[in-house]
């Protein structure tokens, strides 16, 4: 085989490891060759994979609430008897979930396990075989995840006001009670 003919072959090897996505061994064979013939063979098997994860979440819970008993008054009555207003209450009830999930970049099916092959077989005398295999992987990924989280509430509770005057039996005069409930749960989840 000649000089000439090595070296296309060799370069028929590179171009079909280029195109497999270096998924598959790249293997390249030398035998049969002539007198002083001289072969050169040069694999470089790159793989690059870059992930760029970019995350801005902003959760607002806001609540305003206000509630409030009426006045009780009770005046110049023999029996003011039972007077009495209703109750004031707020409830209130958040309940936020986030879930970010990120896939990384991967290297593909066998990359950068280094299967490249060269055979040297039988060469004639005086021959010379130049071997370079390079194999070259890198993989990058950033992630940059801003989170936001702000749950205001905001409540307002009273009861009215009791007045009880002037009357023979006082009896009973009761106000409402004012009662505030608040309950917030924040999940967060983030995996890259």
């Amino acid at each position: 085989m000649s000089k000439i003919s090595l070296l296309r072959y060799a370069a028929i090897g590179m171009a079909t490891a280029s195109m497999a996505g270096f998924a598959a061994a790249s293997t390249v064979s030398i035998t049969n060759t002539g007198q002083a013939s001289h072969a050169k063979v040069q694999l470089e098997n790159e793989n690059s994979a870059k992930t760029n994860n970019h995350n801005f979440v902003g959760v607002g819970n806001f609540n305003s609430q206000q509630a409030h008993t009426g006045s009780v008054q009770a005046d110049k009555n023999t029996n003011a008897g039972n007077a009495g207003s209703g109750n004031a209450m707020n409830t209130n009830g958040t309940n936020t979930t986030l879930s970010l999930t990120n896939n990384a970049a991967t290297l593909g099916a066998g990359a950068g396990t280094g299967d490249s092959t060269v055979t040297l077989g039988t060469t004639g005398q005086n021959s010379q075989a130049d071997v370079t295999i390079k194999n070259e992987n890198k993989v990058e990924v950033n992630n940059t995840n801003m989170v936001n989280v702000m749950n205001m509430n905001q409540q307002s509770a009273c009861s009215g006001n009791v007045d009880v005057n002037k009357n023979t039996n006082a009896g009973t005069a009761t106000s409402g009670d004012a009662t505030n409930t608040n309950n917030t749960v924040t999940s967060l989840t983030i995996t890259n």
